[in-house]
């Protein structure tokens, strides 16, 4: 046992140690988009799915020698395609959906070694039971989940503050080679059968709480049934259920904060705890405690989605998102703990969880962006895993009752759903939730109390009526977060939505979002139309800087980031002005939506792409010699890592003429990058000045704070600086600059 357990839990350590790293190492090269991480856990999750195939073909298929030979020259050929270190021929060249290319990316960097290692779970355990005879392996999944879990919660915290990605990877790939050759002698080991009798000592698979014995307590002599389809449709509907909420909150919080691996890591560490606390031990998950718990906590996540009108707070938001998800997670693995087989179909079952993860995986990263305008795989699977607990419950009941209960649920759906679209909805919603609620718990109390069989129907009816009512409110949600759009729409990059605010004091203005973040403001007055609003306004550091500098005459400037063109509005005739935007839709929206771009009288273009690729390029044919480059890329709350790093810094100076300025937009409610712009302009002899601007002036500006990194310090005595809340930026103690290679957001995480 000793040895497998070992091998067991260095291959789940290793398994999850690398998906932070390898997104990590990535997520430069396209954009430093959230999606980055969508793309890779869908990839995480098809390899995860080939190497529980592989394992369960090998034990179906193949003798025990072959199956030790095959995987022993499958771990050689492993070995010798490492580092895991991506070639950086696979950076993208051109603006488009990166899916693919990274899926491709992936499997040329990791592919073989990734494959081994999610195989080596159910494939020894199934070599465990062969050899040993034993009917329980089910503890090593458990550990299998312990080693991933101790592996993501140690990375933020130990690997990513310590090393840059390219130690990390030859670390990696060193105790990878560890790993193959331990693996190796354990299918050494496991080459020979001691007893053919092994896989006949097989018991039935468990049954419900309402009769049967369970797998430990079964006679070793019984013959084990195989699963129904039935049953193994539900395996994959809870293991993609599970997924979708996994993948979907990640999107939502890293959306509203920042593409960092801590956002990954915290969901991904509480799926898989879940896990672990479903597999150790039939009395952690009763349906008495987590199914009546499923009601606020799929509430509480429907009620955050839409809560404080895009004002994510993120101390309520990530602990009620996070604890909401674990009783989701607990729920959907819990049950198939319950349902789990026999040994015997044991690389059956985890094949059919790996699909529906999978699945669940192709679903948000895949369906979703191109089926859906808005986030909306999110709300799906709220409502989803309400159904999952109807029926989970209905299969432990009488049929007839089960079936009366879902023919009422039925009715409550067609009944209540369209009652969302009244104005009285919210109301009754309320109250008879809170009822519901009051009743549930005081009857699961009860049934705890009282040495009766409990009437699961009457739940059963309660969770039905409750996921009625959830579905209203998100249609109802939805259908007001509508109100006043002009477009909604989405593809790689995040959603995008283009919305009219109706007037407020003297103004109406258009805006262009992000998810939950301004990307610029447009007044819809004729007057006001090219007032230079938001965080771009004339009393912002960007703003005073242009303004100081075209007082000199004609400019040359460059812009990282289109947003809705508000920047361009600065162009006059003569001026020289490139703007460098990834998004094809942001480009398309700022020339259709928006008019600040071309009504701009200067010489300009949209050069298409990430900017740091696009500008190393533009080295080629030479420094573009601009008097500002202003860098407003914004991924999510933040600008993308590899825009602020020590080599991203230089790279803009050669771009810049000597006395030029480069402007950081860094507004942001959660991280300080102060001490990264004061980083960068160390390592081009410069100094960093902050502007800070409350945006008072008007009801259209924004609060803002803009880094200028330059030598010409005669700028900040002109007029345009006279009444700026402006001063220098001092190096921070113990802070670690950001490179290509090392950057760490934890260590500027702020929470107000």
């Amino acid at each position: 046992m000793t040895l497998y357990a070992v091998t067991i839990f260095l291959s789940a350590f290793l398994l999850f140690q690398v998906q932070p790293l390898i997104a990590k190492i990535i997520l430069p090269w396209f954009g430093g988009s959230a999606a980055v991480w969508s793309a890779s856990m869908l990839f995480f999750q098809l390899l995860l799915l080939a190497g529980y195939a592989y394992a369960h073909l090998s034990i179906r298929l193949l003798k025990a020698r072959m199956q030790m030979q095959l995987h022993l020259g499958l771990l050689a050929v492993s070995c010798l395609l490492l580092p895991i270190l991506p070639s950086p021929s696979w950076r993208p060249t051109e603006a488009g959906d990166p899916t693919l290319r990274i899926l491709l990316l992936l499997a040329a960097t990791i592919g073989l070694p990734y494959f081994l290692l999610s195989s080596t779970s159910p494939l020894l355990q199934a070599w465990f039971v062969r050899r040993t005879g034993s009917g329980v392996p089910y503890r090593l999944f458990a550990l299998s989940n312990f080693g991933s879990m101790l592996a993501l919660v140690s990375y933020p915290f130990l690997f990513e503050p310590r090393l840059g990605t390219r130690p990390q990877a030859y670390t990696w790939s060193s105790v990878y080679v560890l790993f193959a050759a331990v693996c190796a002698y354990t299918a050494w080991v496991s080459k020979e059968v001691p007893s053919n009798k092994a896989l006949s000592k097989e018991v039935p698979s468990r049954e419900d709480s309402h009769g049967g014995v369970t797998a430990e307590e079964a006679p070793a002599t019984e013959v084990a049934e195989r699963p129904s389809v039935w049953a193994l449709v539900f395996w994959v509907t809870l293991a993609a259920c599970a997924s979708v909420l996994l993948v979907s909150i990640t999107n939502h919080m890293s959306e509203n904060v920042a593409p960092i691996p801590l956002l990954w890591v915290l969901p991904l560490t509480l799926y898989l705890l879940t896990f672990i606390l479903a597999f150790e031990s039939d009395r952690i998950y009763q349906r008495w405690l987590f199914i009546p718990l499923l009601v606020p906590a799929l509430g509480g996540m429907a009620y955050m989605i839409y809560a404080n009108e895009g004002n994510y707070n993120i101390k309520n938001s990530i602990p009620g998102f996070a604890a909401a998800m674990f009783v989701s997670c607990m729920f959907c693995h819990g049950e198939l703990a319950r349902r789990r087989p026999a040994p015997r179909y044991l690389t059956l079952f985890y094949l059919m969880v790996s699909l529906g993860g999978a699945l669940g995986g192709i679903f948000v990263a895949l369906i979703a962006p191109r089926a859906f305008s808005a986030y909306w795989e999110l709300p799906l699977a709220l409502v989803m895993c309400g159904i999952l607990a109807t029926i989970a419950l209905w299969t432990v009941v009488p049929s007839r009752v089960g079936t009366w209960a879902l023919g009422l649920a039925a009715i409550l759906v067609a009944l209540l759903v369209p009652g969302a679209f009244r104005e009285l909805w919210g109301l009754t919603v309320r109250n008879i939730g809170l009822g519901l609620l009051g009743m549930g718990l005081v009857w699961t109390v009860s049934c705890r109390l009282i040495p009766l069989r409990a009437p699961i129907w009457s739940i059963c009816f309660g969770i039905s009526l409750a996921t009625s009512m959830l579905a209203g409110y998100l249609i109802k949600q939805e259908r007001a977060a509508a109100k006043n759009l002009v477009l909604q729409t989405r593809n790689f990059y995040g959603p995008l939505e283009v919305r009219d605010d109706p007037p407020t004091q003297d103004y109406a203005e258009r805006t262009l979002l992000h998810g939950t973040i301004n990307h610029g403001s447009q007044l819809t007055d004729p007057v006001l139309r090219y007032v230079t609003t938001s965080y771009y306004g004339k009393r912002s550091g960007v703003g005073r800087a242009l303004t100081a500098l075209q007082a000199k005459g004609p400019i040359r400037a460059g812009f990282i980031g289109l947003g809705s063109g508000v920047l361009t509005n600065y162009g006059r005739k003569g001026d020289y002005i490139r703007v460098y935007e990834i998004n094809p839709l942001i480009e398309r929206i700022a020339q259709s939506l928006f008019t600040f771009y071309p009504h701009s009288p200067a010489d300009k273009a949209i050069l298409m792409g990430d900017a740091r690729l696009t500008l190393e390029n533009q080295l080629k044919d030479g420094p573009q010699n601009y008097d500002l480059l202003a860098v407003d890329a914004f991924s999510s709350d933040a600008i993308p890592v590899h825009l602020l790093t020590r080599e991203a810094i230089q790279l803009y100076f050669k771009h810049l003429k000597p006395d030029g300025v480069l402007a950081l937009h860094i507004s942001n409610r959660y991280l300080d990058l102060k001490p990264v712009c004061e980083g960068g302009a160390q390592a081009v002899g410069r100094s960093a000045w902050a502007v800070e601007d409350d945006g008072d002036q008007a009801g259209y500006f924004s609060s803002s704070t803009w880094v200028l990194i330059t030598s010409n310090t005669d700028i900040y005595q002109t007029d345009d600086f006279k009444d700026a809340n402006s001063y220098e930026l001092a190096p921070k103690k113990e802070f670690r600059s950001w490179t290509d290679d090392y950057s760490n957001l934890f260590q500027i995480l702020s929470v107000k």
